[in-house]
């Protein structure tokens, strides 16, 4: 397995240019073979989960006036931040933004008399993207037992269409992708019910170098927890504290004869000292306070083929960069032959990686089922 770091040095050996501007340049070619031939050959696939917010009854803290635009909850929204209709009791319907962890709501066209106190929403019906999503594959909302997976609306005069009348219901028909945000219809009406999003994730840039500062003073079989001393994870190594970074892909290797020397993903940070992994140890064989550890950011590229990224990288630096023809033919030899051996093994999956096509659709009604 080759790190972020291993990978710049390599290249900087393989075009004899170990300056600190060639290394930078060669981090930046090894980033872009890296996300294309994950997006291309791997099923970098993610969930997300989030609840749906249905229709409430809530409550304002004083009544609205005539051409009133704001108003305060007696409660802060506690969702996140949106757009819902919100029926007011002089039958007034106002487009209104709540704001997470706010009281505060508003609207922009004012009220044609006063109100009461009482409000009712419709619901929730666009939901934020996460940020690290691609390419979105399907969502599904769960109702108690049942998971439905709406039908995608691929245009927005289809998705104005439908929506010509705010219509709730537990059942999704239809979603939509807009503005950075996924749009059910109909508007779920009731709260709580899983929302999950199943997506292509994005490829975090490889950015982080190899890190051994200070040593592991803990680390057993079986465990996740790690302990080290004057590892300094967080104020040197600038690793973040408390945060899921798994997606950045970083591993923490042991060292033999101390450690068993094989990668562990990192899942946090908890301080300079601590951090937890994702998967726990096999072997601790000779933990001591001098062991001595490495982490480093990984592709999420198979380890058989780290080093195809560098003479991807190589092709393009020798035909555009440094224009070498015989070194650009030997490398582009290197890396087809790499490109066949991973085309074979990502074939062998057990389902189809390329994502381009659709699963084929399988009749229920030709499998018998006990009763």
């Amino acid at each position: 397995m080759k790190t972020y770091t291993t990978l710049q040095n390599l290249f900087g050996s393989l075009s004899q240019n170990n300056s600190s501007a060639n290394l930078a340049l060669g981090g930046q070619l090894i980033n872009d073979q890296h996300r294309y031939l994950i997006q291309r050959y791997f099923d970098n696939e993610r969930s997300f989960i989030t609840s749906t917010v249905g229709g409430q009854s809530l409550t304002l803290t004083g009544a609205p006036a005539l051409n009133a635009t704001s108003a305060t909850l007696t409660a802060v929204w506690a969702y996140p931040t949106c757009t819902q209709l919100v029926n007011f009791s002089n039958t007034n319907q106002r487009s209104t933004l709540f704001t997470y962890n706010s009281a505060a709501i508003s609207w922009s066209v004012g009220l044609t008399s006063s109100a009461t106190t009482a409000i009712t929403t419709v619901g929730v019906q666009d939901y934020n993207i996460p940020a690290n999503i691609s390419k979105i594959k399907n969502d599904t909302i769960s109702v108690g037992q049942l998971k439905y997976q709406p039908t995608p609306i691929m245009t927005r005069q289809e998705w104005d269409l439908v929506n010509f009348l705010p219509y709730t219901s537990d059942i999704p028909n239809y979603f939509f992708i807009y503005n950075g945000k996924l749009g059910i219809f109909p508007i779920p009406s009731t709260t709580g019910n899983p929302l999950q999003f199943n997506y292509k994730t994005r490829i975090p840039d490889f950015s982080f170098s190899d890190y051994s500062t200070g040593n592991v003073t803990t680390a057993t079989a079986g465990s996740v927890a790690i302990t080290g001393t004057a590892t300094n994870w967080s104020s040197s190594g600038a690793y973040p504290l408390n945060t899921d970074v798994s997606f950045y892909n970083l591993y923490l290797r042991i060292d033999p004869p101390y450690g068993d020397g094989i990668w562990y993903p990192i899942s946090t940070f908890q301080s300079n000292t601590a951090l937890t992994l994702a998967l726990p140890l096999v072997n601790a064989p000779n933990i001591t306070g001098s062991t001595t550890y490495t982490i480093g950011q990984l592709p999420v590229l198979s380890e058989d083929f780290h080093d195809m990224l560098v003479y991807g990288a190589l092709k393009t630096y020798f035909s555009t960069i440094v224009k070498d023809t015989d070194k650009y033919k030997e490398f582009d030899a290197m890396y087809k032959d790499r490109l066949v051996a991973l085309e074979e093994y990502a074939g062998t999956k057990s389902v189809n990686v390329d994502l381009g096509a659709e699963p084929a659709q399988v009749n229920p009604n030709l499998f018998l089922y006990a009763n």
